[in-house]
């Protein structure tokens, strides 16, 4: 069977992990398989391709909440510059150290943050009178999701929205909106990293993107219609099998 064929198969693919990561985020558990299995990528190179349809979910589903009027452009942009700041060594990382340097840690945090959240969903979902942390630290969170985006991507949207969790806004679909920007963005300059140095492979990456495209104007149309519960329900799925994505490889249980 000819490669095109089956690279039709990333589109669905690609579809699905649009709607995960503007609803949550670790939609590219789906998509980098999806890119080593059906085009037989080796990981680094699967890694880069990837961004390429993340930039074009992302994007749409910017566009998607900006002119539905849930964008805080302010928000977005002091939120950014950190996180782009600690794009470029992420990437640097990632092209010279093994790809699950990061795993077993951000998979034990997706848990226990997935449990706590359980146990006080208002964290997410209400806006509460706690102080908000100092602007140092902020800057010092967001420049570490920087850092880990640049490295792997995979559950970047989850990160950012546990982020955005201290400053209080209560409104998720808000957040969610600010979460995509930030996304795009910073998705934008890992891009242009890993295509410096040759490791996108253009075709498959290209046909994803088109299924990511349409599935982040669709995530972010579900959210806004459905609300702060259904956006709450999505990613607490999304952080358990994230969690549990990220540590089986080290239990044992894979061999």
């Amino acid at each position: 069977m000819a490669d095109w064929v089956w690279y039709l198969l990333l589109v669905p693919a690609g579809f699905l992990a649009g709607i995960i990561n503007t609803m949550a985020g670790g939609g590219s558990f789906l998509t980098l398989p999806a890119l080593m299995m059906v085009c037989g990528l080796e990981p680094k190179l699967a890694n880069g391709t990837n961004r390429i349809a993340i930039l074009l979910s992302s994007g749409s589903a910017a566009m998607t909440f900006h002119r539905h009027g849930h964008l805080d452009r302010s928000l977005a942009l002091r939120l950014t510059i950190p996180t782009l700041l600690g794009v470029p060594l992420g990437a640097w990382a990632a092209i010279y150290l093994p790809a699950n340097a990061f795993e077993p840690a951000f998979g034990v945090i997706f848990l226990l943050m997935a449990i706590l959240l359980l146990l006080d969903p208002k964290r997410l979902i209400e806006k509460r009178s706690q102080k908000t942390p100092p602007q140092w630290v902020v800057t010092g969170i967001f420049f570490g999701i920087g850092l880990y985006v640049g490295f792997i991507q995979a559950g970047m949207g989850i990160l950012l929205l546990l982020a955005m969790s201290l400053l209080n806004t209560g409104d998720l679909v808000a957040s969610n909106a600010v979460k995509n920007l930030i996304g795009f963005l910073v998705t934008l300059l890992a891009v242009a990293m890993f295509a410096g140095y040759g490791q996108i492979a253009w075709i498959p990456g290209l046909t994803m993107a088109f299924g990511n495209l349409l599935g982040g104007i669709v995530g972010a149309k579900l959210a806004i219609r459905k609300g702060n519960q259904l956006i709450f329900i999505f990613l607490i799925v999304v952080m358990l099998a994230t969690g549990v994505k990220l540590l089986l490889p080290y239990t044992g249980l894979m061999q």
